[in-house]
């Protein structure tokens, strides 16, 4: 099912979203993944910033997954910021009108029974930031997405590389070992045609190793 675009009608589910996650199936459904700070004040005044690039995630009519993204300048959107100064604390405040980049700034992802795949949550929410970018005539779009580990390597590119060049599968895609957790939304990233980019270690707080995956617009000619 495509992601649907939000509206100021749709921010109070995006924040009971964190604790109201299993209400619908009690005990199967749980939260994955969300950025600190998951509040009305933030979730709010992030999507001031770029309403446009907010999105939810849907399965019979229920939301189980929401981003926001905000426009950067490569400069900042390419490198290796931490998550507060890349956009903001959260709060979307480093948005850039002019930025030819889509960041996600905020992020919840919940997860069905086993936590098998997070493909359902996830990937039409890139599936909508791709689209966007096209409509848009952006570079692309990048997404720092949690990876496994908390040793100091894990957070280098050199490692993360070869981490994805160890889990190739048969088709010879890149791909990182390992079922649910951080390398399991990797995985929906790069089968939805995003590349590894470089690390962003320490991206949100210490040990807390992140990935840059990005997606270039194939239609826009300043990218590569």
């Amino acid at each position: 099912m495509p992601a649907r675009p939000l509206s100021h009608d749709d921010l109070n589910a995006v924040v009971t979203l964190l604790k109201d996650a299993g209400v619908y199936t009690p005990g199967k459904r749980s939260v994955a993944y969300v950025h600190p700070d998951h509040s009305a004040a933030n979730v709010v005044v992030c999507f001031d910033q770029f309403p446009q690039g907010a999105f939810a995630s849907e399965e019979a009519g229920r939301m189980i997954g929401y981003l926001n993204a905000i426009r950067l300048p490569s400069r900042i959107a390419l490198s290796v910021p931490g998550w507060d100064a890349a956009t903001g604390s959260g709060t979307g405040s480093a948005h850039d009108p002019a930025g030819d980049w889509l960041y996600v700034c905020r992020m919840l992802l919940t997860a069905d029974a086993g936590h098998q795949s997070l493909s359902p949550e996830l990937a039409p929410l890139l599936r909508a930031l791709k689209a966007l970018a096209i409509q848009e005539n952006l570079e692309g779009v990048a997404i720092a997405l949690p990876f496994p580990g908390k040793r100091e390597r894990s957070g280098t590119t050199e490692f993360q590389k070869q981490c994805l060049l160890e889990g190739r599968r048969v088709d010879g895609q890149p791909y990182l070992s390992g079922t649910m957790g951080p390398s399991e939304s990797i995985n929906v990233a790069l089968l939805e045609g995003f590349e590894h980019l470089i690390a962003l270690p320490e991206y949100i707080e210490r040990a807390n190793h992140f990935a840059l995956l990005v997606w270039h617009n194939p239609e826009n000619n300043k990218c590569c």
